[in-house]
């Protein structure tokens, strides 16, 4: 695709799976973390010292007739959307006695749940729903998933270009040595029973990393240390995306009672993932090369998704120009819950609990009584088929000699879409499966 689609992008509360969550938004994350912390004023300075871009030409004007006073106003529309500032020249009458009239900035837009909203502008992601796409800047994701690494689309999220060879060498280092946790974070996390739940030790392990250096933390060192100092903004982007992944393979590690172990400065961040997690050949000592292409896909798949309910919260901590571990462990929180993040995990014991193919009517049958929520069906953007869903089934294509135990289950999610699909309660209302469906499966296959 040739051409940029800036948006404006709306907060909704859903998400992918808690364990993968941090990847799929922290590369937009950090990018606004970027443009948070590096700027002055970044409503006055321009774009490429870290402001926000200036206001488009307006496209047209909404003319507001208020009923009350007989005014008249003429609000310019811009991408699609008006700024809700400019209805706070919209007064009710001097002579009003509610005391709702009375307020400084004039009329107010109620939207409770962020229905109709756009709280930024992007030209980050855009997806839309109608058709069914996604794009991470210029690029459909067609076009990276299988071709492009992890390390390429986070460089693309977060800088705004694919990198040169070398860039993507250097920045594959740089990821490979911040993946050494501080001996606080192993104690931590060791503290925690191995049952318990693998997002609560990772919101202690990522708590545990920030506080081991505390000059990163603004409120601890007295200034604004982020402002005006790019360099350290982007040292903080790698080291927290690298604690991520060393976080969640540390935290799994404890969940087996198995050894942690140490990345490889060599190695690819997927690479060194599934390494950390003791997920490596007994011959190579390396993680099977077919299961790291597979996460390559996957990860690139959830690499970004808009403005996220976590990545909403992201942004409201951030706003208060907190360290951005602290901002990440608010977005962990927020993903936690089963109407985002969690709904991948809800997914899956929905499908365990239906347990055979031949129980899906069954279930079917509830949801559409209203008995229950049928998870990993419909979405609150796309209107069609999730383009994620349909690169996750072919994945589970070429992973399905590899998960003999849950190949019921996967009949079973399989049933679900099957009869949903040609229901006329879900066609009507346009449910269509989602990527929670089926995301559980590849790690299980894995």
């Amino acid at each position: 695709m040739a051409s940029l689609v800036p948006d404006f992008l709306m907060a909704s509360p859903e998400g992918s799976k808690p364990s993968d969550m941090v990847f799929s938004t922290c590369s937009e994350l950090v990018y606004r973390m970027k443009k948070r912390l590096s700027s002055i004023l970044p409503e006055y300075l321009p774009e490429s010292l870290g402001g926000f871009p200036a206001p488009p030409t307006p496209s047209g004007f909404l003319k507001v007739t208020d009923s009350r006073t007989g005014n008249h106003y003429e609000i310019p529309i811009r991408r699609n959307a008006v700024e809700a500032t400019q209805f706070k020249q919209i007064r009710a009458r001097a002579d009003s006695k509610a005391k709702t009239d009375k307020t400084e900035g004039g009329l107010r837009l109620l939207d409770p749940g962020y229905q109709n909203t756009a709280v930024a502008s992007s030209e980050v992601t855009f997806v839309d729903g109608t058709e069914g796409s996604i794009h991470y800047r210029q690029y459909d994701i067609s076009e990276l998933v299988g071709t492009k690494q992890f390390e390429d689309v986070t460089y693309l999220l977060i800088w705004g270009k694919l990198p040169s060879p070398e860039e993507k060498e250097m920045f594959k280092k740089q990821l490979a040595l911040a993946m050494h946790p501080p001996q606080m974070v192993s104690d931590v996390i060791h503290a925690f029973p191995s049952n318990t739940p693998i997002v609560t030790m990772m919101i202690a392990g990522l708590s545990a990393w920030t506080g081991s250096d505390p000059t990163v933390i603004p409120a601890y060192m007295g200034k604004n240390i982020y402002q005006g100092h790019l360099d350290l903004v982007d040292s903080q982007i790698i080291r927290l995306i690298s604690a991520l992944a060393t976080v969640i393979a540390m935290s799994f590690c404890r969940m087996q009672e198995k050894p942690f172990t140490p990345a490889d400065l060599n190695g690819s961040f997927i690479e060194n993932t599934l390494r950390m997690m003791g997920f490596v050949e007994d011959e190579t000592k390396k993680p099977n090369p077919k299961h790291v292409e597979c996460l390559e896909k996957l990860w690139v798949l959830y690499a970004d998704h808009e403005l996220t309910n976590s990545t909403a919260a992201f942004l409201h901590v951030a706003s208060t120009l907190a360290d951005p571990f602290s901002c990440t462990i608010a977005s962990l929180t927020a993903a936690y819950g089963p109407l985002h993040g969690g709904a991948i995990d809800t997914a899956f014991k929905v499908i365990q609990n239906v347990g055979k193919p031949e129980n899906v009517p069954q279930l079917i049958d509830d949801v559409k009584a209203k008995k229950c929520r049928l998870f990993g069906y419909g979405h609150r953007i796309y209107k069609t088929v999730d383009p994620r869903s349909v690169i996750i089934r072919e994945l589970l294509d070429e992973l399905k000699d590899e998960d003999a135990a849950h190949k019921e289950f996967l009949a079973t999610a399989l049933e679900i879409d099957r009869i949903a699909s040609e229901d006329q309660y879900f066609t009507s209302r346009h449910l269509k499966a989602n990527a929670d469906l089926y995301g559980s499966f590849v790690y299980m296959a894995l």
